[in-house]
């Protein structure tokens, strides 16, 4: 049976700053999700292959969006953190109850010490730092292979993501091809040159 982003309005019932399970706003929610759900789309529904990596789970908001948008796929979510849990009992019900929720790996750790898998979408909402965010993405650019996306660019609370995606970007690493709201989409132009 097929999911809708419907399904998830419930998720943004509050103000951004009083929501505790995801801090997307309902547009940037909605760019991830229309990139998500092409992970699917682009392949067989009998073929493994696609993997989707978050970076930075809170408490799985954004999980549950990817999960909803690859429903009835054969596509991987990795999602890691350095937090374990996610300290929500309405997420904790839906994660366990999820139907597909075999196509789910939730993994305690540093994004940018994991062992690199080919990736075909990358969303990175972990360590806001300039530092962070060019761990995260030098560890898993050269293994990327579709879009990556990137929240709070342009958010002036985190100046060190917008600060490192506008370097990148200048680098000729990658190209910004949408945006909504602090949610950039990223295609990639070139590997990372040690």
């Amino acid at each position: 049976m097929k999911r809708d982003f419907v399904e998830l309005l419930w998720l943004f019932n509050s103000p951004r700053e009083t929501r505790d399970i995801i801090r997307l706003d309902l547009q940037e929610a909605g760019l991830l999700y229309k990139y998500a759900s092409q992970q699917w789309k682009t392949m067989p529904k009998t073929r493994e292959g696609n993997i989707i990596l978050e970076i930075g789970r809170y408490w799985a908001g954004s999980l549950m969006l990817l999960a909803m948008a690859t429903h009835d796929s054969k596509v991987k979510i990795i999602s890691v953190d350095v937090v374990e849990g996610c300290h929500d009992p309405d997420v904790d019900d839906w994660l366990n109850n999820y139907e597909e929720k075999e196509r789910i790996d939730i993994r305690v750790d540093n994004s940018w010490a994991m062992e690199n898998i080919p990736i075909s979408l990358l969303f990175v909402d972990g360590d806001h730092s300039y530092e962070g965010v060019k761990k995260d993405f030098i560890h898993h650019w050269n293994y990327l292979n579709g879009p990556c996306l990137a929240h709070d660019y342009g958010d002036p609370t985190c100046e060190g993501v917008t600060r490192f995606i506008d370097e990148w970007i200048n680098d000729g690493y990658a190209d910004g091809i949408e945006q909504a709201g602090t949610m950039v989409a990223l295609k990639k132009l070139k590997d990372y040159e040690i």
